[in-house]
């Protein structure tokens, strides 16, 4: 097969290793911008959910969740340190699920978990995929 068969056999798989880790940063996104922006709008609801779910400091555990699902979650969007980004959303995410969603005998709580769960395992394929050349990462240094 010749250089040019080979590249133009690639092409498809290298557009898909730039749009695949794109609409995953997206989607993934979305979700935590539109809670922090509800926090942000409503934080005295947000801190008397933390204190209900018994969590010391509220109002600290408040701001926190402010710069992951604010801070965190933009750079993830605009794919500014995808890798570390996605470890952070990843680990939130699993925490969110134990500190807020434990409640086995609640269906609808165990669905919020493994929700949860599965968020994080996204979070965990971008983690470890190519992070593609639509974003920060891509332009910054080609695809890593």
């Amino acid at each position: 097969m010749s250089r040019a068969e080979a590249l133009s056999r690639s092409a498809p798989a290298q557009g898909a290793n730039d749009l695949g880790p794109l609409v995953a940063r997206v989607l993934l996104s979305l979700l935590f911008l539109y809670s922090g922006v509800g926090k942000l709008l409503g934080p005295e609801a947000t801190m008397a959910y933390i204190a209900k779910a018994g969590l010391p400091l509220p109002m600290l555990s408040y701001a926190m969740a402010l710069v992951v699902e604010l801070g965190v979650a933009t750079a993830l969007l605009l794919g500014y340190r995808t890798r570390e980004a996605a470890a952070v959303m990843a680990v939130f995410s699993i925490a969110s699920a134990l500190m807020f969603h434990n409640q086995f005998a609640d269906k609808g709580q165990l669905i919020q978990f493994l929700k949860n769960l599965a968020i994080a395992g996204g979070f965990v394929q971008l983690m470890l995929g190519p992070v593609g050349r639509l974003g920060w990462d891509g332009r910054r240094q080609g695809t890593r």
